[in-house]
């Protein structure tokens, strides 16, 4: 993979995708295990709602990105305006990935949820429009590489965590 350096000079925005991004799911089987029964996955979401302060460190349990939390910092120094648009079935999990984002990243951060993939691409329109900015003036970092050739095909500028040389 190659690493890409990244000019934040002309950003005004980033956004990051929350899982395996900037939660990095240290089960990388946690999809298919909370989708094994009906019981088993209304208990995810369950716990998640009811805890939101540690599922992500104890039910759930997660790492951060070390290069991502030092973008951040580079972010919040630059007043860049920063965002997580996280797919979620449902909202029961937001509260818990907001909370470990502001515990592990910034308060800075705004988390917003996408119903699918896709409409990711209608969130940052959106985003655009609230910070009025141009498409080319954002930058969106997620693990999916289709998601990533998605927003370099509508002129955002895309990156894998990898890729990211800071």
């Amino acid at each position: 993979m190659e690493k890409k350096n990244i000019d934040l000079n002309a950003i005004k925005v980033v956004i990051f995708d929350f899982d395996d991004t900037l939660a990095i799911h240290k089960n990388r089987d946690y999809v298919k295990q909370r989708n094994e029964n009906k019981e088993t996955l209304l208990n995810y979401y369950y716990n998640g709602y009811l805890n939101p302060d540690t599922f992500y460190d104890i039910i759930e349990p997660c790492s951060i990105s070390k290069k991502l939390q030092k973008l951040v910092d580079i972010c919040e120094k630059q007043g860049i305006k920063m965002y997580c648009v996280s797919g979620m079935h449902f909202s029961f999990l937001l509260r818990a990935k907001e909370n470990y984002l502001h515990k592990y990243y910034s308060e800075n951060i705004e988390i917003i949820s996408a119903r699918t993939q896709e409409l990711k691409c209608d969130a940052i329109r959106i985003i655009q429009r609230i910070n009025n900015c141009k498409l080319n003036e954002i930058i969106f970092i997620d693990d999916i590489k289709d998601n990533i050739i998605m927003f370099n095909n509508m002129g955002i500028q895309g990156f894998l965590p990898e890729e990211i040389q800071l």
